[in-house]
């Protein structure tokens, strides 16, 4: 049984102990720029492997990761993105879809569990339209809930 908690609520909130900054700095690293660096490598082709995928991208921050995901699925600026309300996506990102990627997010209210009622997403969902920002991805978050 584990001894200590693993808290993934946030890319700083659980702090690495004194036996994983001693890996970190023995660590065989290299410029990932531009793909020398032997231990991101590894990391990326054992994930591509667990999830059975063709290759896997290392990214810093849960923030990048999914900016990188919105942007993979609202491939045409002006795609809109329905998320919920209290998302972190929505709340603590920065607008990074909007700014970044030209998507439009469309917010469904949050219940207080940090779930979004079915209904209210499925009469969210636009359909293409001159007028409007076609719906390309509905964004699922648990890390709000309670």
């Amino acid at each position: 049984m584990a001894s200590k908690v693993v808290d993934l609520r946030s890319d700083t909130v659980t702090k690495p102990s004194e036996a994983m900054r001693a890996v970190m700095a023995a660590a065989d690293v290299d410029d990932d720029v531009l793909g020398d660096d032997p231990t991101a490598q590894r990391f990326e082709a054992e994930m591509a492997a667990i999830m059975g995928k063709e290759a896997a991208l290392f990214v810093p921050s849960g923030t990048m990761g999914n900016l990188i995901s919105v942007l993979v699925h609202c491939d045409v600026r002006g795609s809109e993105a329905i998320l919920g309300d209290n998302s972190h996506i929505h709340v603590y990102e920065n607008g990074g879809i909007s700014t970044i990627g030209g998507v439009h997010p469309r917010t469904v209210k949050n219940n207080p569990d940090g779930t979004m009622d079915i209904d209210k997403i499925v009469a969210a969902i636009r359909h293409p339209d001159l007028h409007y920002p076609t719906t390309k991805l509905i964004c699922l978050e648990n890390t709000h809930g309670k």
